[in-house]
């Protein structure tokens, strides 16, 4: 793994987006996730120099070169609350596949915007990731940056309006019972 999530006892576990929203987070005093998982360590240093171009002021890009090496990241950020916006992984890796992984991702984060990034896939795995994985965006290798910089500044912003929304229900909900709290009595 190369970024170690640390844990931070200020932290405020709220809410249940996607898990542990926080204020903090809402107010972007803390910036967001981006995982990039791909088996070619010179193509993920590659796509986080890229990607620390565009997102270094809002977000940490992290590495993994498993898909297995990154859901160790994923469960360790989940149990530490924080948020990983988006997650961009090849499909063709020795061990768990692309498809296979965004799966398992679905499951755990189904809100995190997928993007599949591959030079070998064929229909049926980019089906599989629509269909079961969540996916979000398809780009083959190799891959125009300023193009997905620019669809992946609208995925954040979907994502974080997605947030903001479950946030003012969750507040909203809080109230409503505590109204209905104070009307009974």
């Amino acid at each position: 793994m190369h970024k170690e999530i640390t844990s931070d006892k200020n932290l405020k576990k709220s809410c249940h987006f996607p898990n542990q929203l926080t204020a903090d987070f809402l107010g972007m005093d803390r910036k967001g996730y981006i995982l990039c998982v791909d088996d070619e360590a010179a193509v993920v240093e590659a796509l986080k120099e890229q990607l620390l171009t565009y997102f270094a002021q809002t977000h940490e890009v992290v590495t993994a070169l498993s898909a297995e090496e990154a859901l160790e990241f994923i469960h360790a950020a989940i149990s530490e609350g924080e948020i990983i916006e988006l997650i961009i992984t090849d499909q063709v890796m020795p061990g768990m596949k692309g498809d296979e992984f965004l799966t398992q991702v679905h499951k755990l984060l189904p809100d995190t915007m997928k993007i599949l990034l591959t030079g070998q896939a064929g229909l049926d795995s980019a089906i599989r990731a629509i269909n079961y994985g969540g996916l979000n965006r398809y780009y083959e290798k190799p891959w125009n940056m300023e193009v997905m910089a620019k669809d992946l500044a609208g995925l954040i912003q979907k994502f974080r309006e997605n947030l903001e929304n479950q946030y003012l229900l969750n507040n909203l909900k809080k109230r409503i019972e505590e109204l209905e709290r104070e009307l009974r009595g």
